[in-house]
């Protein structure tokens, strides 16, 4: 689901549209994660709402995630 603009949620009850996007490559230091769930926080209704506006659209919100590391980069050792 990703947040193409900033909306009152008062007047929009579903800012978030479904896409479709092409999977991630992580970069040597990084992990690709599989997300089986993920969480919206009130965070993300600030970054919703335009208190807290994100740094660029389209944003994909929730950084609340379970899941499986599928892919991991050269220098990724933490998971």
């Amino acid at each position: 689901m990703i947040l193409k603009q900033t909306c009152n949620l008062s007047e929009n009850l579903l800012p978030l549209e479904m896409a479709v996007l092409p999977d991630p490559e992580p970069t040597e230091d990084q992990i690709l994660i599989k997300i089986s769930a993920c969480g919206v926080c009130h965070t993300e209704l600030d970054e919703i709402e335009g208190r807290t506006p994100p740094a660029f659209f389209p944003m994909i919100l929730g950084h609340e995630v379970v899941g499986r590391v599928i892919l991991a980069g050269k220098k990724a050792s933490r998971f």
